[in-house]
C-alpha cells in the first residue's frame, strides 16, 4: 500500500509547517543559529529547512505503509493531538537548550517515550522513529559540519548538535507514522 500524490502533500505540508513553528522556537530562544545568508528565509528559518522537514515527514509516512498494513480507524482528535505533542517537545528543547543536559535530556527522552506508548503502533512505528532518530540528527550534524547552521555550544555535544535532538526525531517518526495510518483510513 502506497499514499496517495495528495497524502504525500498533505503530510509534507504538515511537515514542513510543523518545522517552521519548532525551528522558530529554537532560533528566538538561541538553540540554532543559520551561519548562511544567501538563502531565501521563510519566518526564522533558511528555506531548505522546511522542505527538508516536509520530504522527511512524507518519507516516513511511506516508509511506514512499506512496512506493513497500517492499523485501522481514523480519530481526528488523535492526529491533531499527535502534531500537538511533537511541537509542545520541539518547544520544550528551545526551552531547555541551556539547561543541564543531563536533565534536560532525560525530559526530552521521557516525553518521546510517552508520546511513543501513547500511539502504540508496535514494530512499524518503532521503526520510524527509530529511523527518524538516527537519519535525523545525522542530517543536521552534515548541516553543522557544511556551516550552514550551528547549535549553541550548550547544546552541541552530540557532533554539533543536541545530545536530545534523537529523541525529538524518534517522537516525530513516530506521530508522522500514525498520520500515515491515518491517511489511509479516512479513504
Amino acid at each position: 500500500m502506497r499514499l496517495q500524490p495528495k497524502e504525500l502533500l498533505l503530510l509534507f505540508v504538515v511537515g514542513a509547517a510543523g518545522g517552521l513553528i519548532g525551528d522558530a522556537g529554537h532560533v528566538q530562544a538561541g538553540t540554532t543559529t543559520y551561519l548562511d545568508d544567501a538563502t531565501p528565509f521563510i519566518w526564522e528559518s533558511a528555506l531548505w529547512f522546511p522542505i527538508l522537514v516536509g520530504l522527511a515527514t512524507a518519507s516516513i509516512g511511506e516508509l511506514r505503509l512499506w512496512l506493513g498494513p497500517p492499523r485501522p480507524g481514523f480519530d481526528a482528535t488523535v492526529a491533531v493531538a499527535s502534531i500537538a505533542a511533537v511541537l509542545a517537545i520541539y518547544a520544550v528543547t528551545a526551552l531547555v537548550y541551556d539547561e543541564p543536559e543531563g536533565p534536560a535530556t532525560t525530559l526530552i527522552v521521557m516525553l518521546a517515550v510517552l508520546v511513543a506508548c501513547w500511539l502504540g503502533g508496535g514494530t512499524p512505528a518503532l521503526v520510524c522513529g527509530l529511523a527518524a532518530a538516527i537519519v535525523g540528527p545525522v542530517a543536521e550534524i552534515a548541516i553543522v559540519e557544511l556551516d550552514l547552521a550551528e547549535y549553541a555550544p550548550s547544546a552541541d555535544s552530540l557532533g554539533g548538535v543536541a545530545l536530545w535532538l534523537p529523541a525529538l526525531y524518534f517522537a516525530f517518526g513516530y506521530v508522522a507514522a500514525r498520520l500515515a495510518e491515518f491517511l489511509v483510513a479516512r479513504r
